[in-house]
C-alpha cells in the first residue's frame, strides 16, 4: 500500500469513527456554567463588570444591566451582581434598585420572573419550581422563600409589605436541588 493510499484510508476511517461515536455520545447539557466559575470566565458571559466591591469574605462584581434590562422592562433600574468567594461565583443576585415600589401590581418576583432570571444567567429553561421554605421573618408581612429551580440551583428572596414586593432575589447552589440521578441512593 502506498503512503498516499494509507493516509486516505486512515483519514476515512478516522472521520467515520468520529461520526459513529457522535451518534452514541450522551447529549450535551444545555446552558452555561456560572456557579463556581472565576471572574474571568464570567466576564466572557456578561462582559466586564461596571464596578467591584469587597464584602466581608467575598468580592461583588456588578455587571452592566443593558442586556439584562429587557428581561424586566417593568423595572428599568434593575441590575444583577455576582458575589465571588475564594475567586469562585457563589451568589447571583437580581436587584430591583427601588423600582419595585413603582410596580403597579402585587408580587413582583415569582415563578415567571425566576424563570426569566434563570434563563438569562444559565441560558436554558429552569427544569422545576419547587418550594423549599416559606417562613415568617420579623412581622407578619415579611416572608422568606426558597425554591428549587433544578440542576442544583435554588432561588431565595423576601417578600414584604402589603403588596408582597421583593427587593432582590438570589440564585445559588443548593444540594437539595440536584437532580436525583446526581445523588447517592444511600
Amino acid at each position: 500500500m502506498k503512503s498516499r493510499e494509507f493516509w486516505q484510508v486512515f483519514t476515512g476511517l478516522t472521520v467515520e469513527l468520529l461520526l459513529v461515536s457522535n451518534l452514541f455520545a450522551p447529549p450535551a447539557i444545555a446552558g452555561r456554567y456560572v456557579l463556581n466559575q472565576t471572574p474571568q470566565t464570567i466576564e466572557r458571559y456578561f462582559g466586564r463588570p461596571i464596578s467591584k466591591q469587597t464584602n466581608g469574605n467575598g468580592v461583588i462584581y456588578i455587571y452592566n444591566p443593558k442586556s439584562f434590562r429587557p428581561i424586566f422592562p417593568q423595572f428599568p433600574k434593575s441590575n444583577f451582581f455576582i458575589t465571588f468567594v475564594n475567586n469562585q461565583a457563589k451568589y447571583i443576585t437580581l436587584n430591583f434598585n427601588a423600582d419595585f415600589s413603582q410596580y403597579p401590581g402585587d408580587h413582583n418576583y415569582g415563578q415567571a420572573e425566576a424563570a426569566k432570571f434563570y434563563n438569562y444567567i444559565f441560558e436554558y429553561q429552569l427544569p422545576i419550581w419547587q418550594e423549599l421554605a416559606a417562613k415568617f421573618r420579623g412581622n407578619e408581612t415579611v416572608y422568606f422563600y426558597e425554591h428549587c429551580l433544578g440542576d442544583g440551583v435554588a432561588t431565595s428572596f423576601e417578600k414584604y409589605g402589603y403588596h408582597q414586593f421583593t427587593n432582590s432575589a438570589t440564585l445559588a447552589y443548593d444540594a437539595r436541588c440536584e437532580p436525583t440521578y446526581n445523588q447517592d441512593s444511600n
